[in-house]
């Protein structure tokens, strides 16, 4: 499919007609891992994501019973417009959904949290393209704690020719709301990813020889340290699902 704005790839989700991820759909906007918990969950969680900026950016909390964004998103429902939701009970997923029209109440705030994916299409535009990645990494790098909200960093890694690795560095920190810059260069160890080849669900994969690995803070974070603190109940994305704003990824680029 062929889309000429954000919204139509929003409606495309809405109408379950999206084939692969929103975020790859249409590069260059803001895309946004979302969040969803209880009223009485959510002061502690954004406290948590002001105390972890770099890999829990928050772009928004909406209202309670909010489900539009108009900064953010024309004609959002943020029921149905991510192309997968993660129904998570006492810290396991139980269940995957296409929408949670029925699950959202008034009690339900959202959290709209930056995601590096926004700017993979700036970086191959560029001429940065990766080598590899992106793809989700954990690490014993601990979060600052909050209420019951605590737990380790997770951090996406691509890799790329040492050639770009510094122009790469310095284009992404002037993107905080997209976790800036990187976190390392090939320090693994230093952050504790328990296996250097594998990635937070398990599987393989192959960087190429003779590249640099960078890792970048992910938002992922608040998501797993949410299911650690074992809510009762909250809604998640699903991993790689980012909800795709109206927001040019270029107008965020801060000096």
């Amino acid at each position: 499919m062929v889309f000429e704005s954000p919204l139509d790839v929003r409606l495309a989700c809405r109408a379950n007609e999206l084939q692969g991820f929103a975020s790859r759909a249409l590069p260059g906007y803001l895309c946004v891992n979302v969040a969803f918990l209880d009223v009485d969950y959510a002061d502690d969680f954004e406290a948590f994501c002001r105390a972890n900026p770099k890999p829990c950016p928050l772009i928004a909390r909406l209202d309670s019973g909010q489900a539009d964004a108009p900064d953010y998103a024309q004609d959002l429902d943020i029921r149905t417009d991510l192309g997968s939701y993660d129904i998570v009970r006492h810290g396991e997923v139980t269940e995957q959904r296409r929408d949670i029209v029925d699950l959202f109440d008034d009690r339900t705030v959202s959290f709209l949290i930056g995601s590096s994916v926004s700017f993979d299409g700036l970086l191959r535009d560029k001429g940065y393209p990766a080598a590899f990645g992106p793809t989700i990494q954990l690490t014993e790098q601990p979060c600052e704690p909050v209420g019951p909200f605590k737990g380790n960093i997770a951090v996406t890694i691509r890799a790329f020719d040492p050639s770009m690795v510094d122009d790469v560095w310095e284009f992404t920190s002037h993107f905080p709301g997209c976790h800036g810059a990187p976190v390392g260069k090939n320090n693994a160890d230093e952050l504790g990813i328990p296996e250097l080849n594998v990635n937070m669900n398990g599987q393989l994969f192959e960087v190429p020889d003779g590249t640099d690995r960078l890792y970048w803070a992910c938002g992922i974070t608040p998501r797993i340290v949410a299911e650690q603190a074992k809510l009762p109940f909250m809604i998640s994305y699903t991993p790689g699902h980012a909800m795709i704003t109206d927001i040019p990824t270029e107008s965020l680029y801060r000096d």
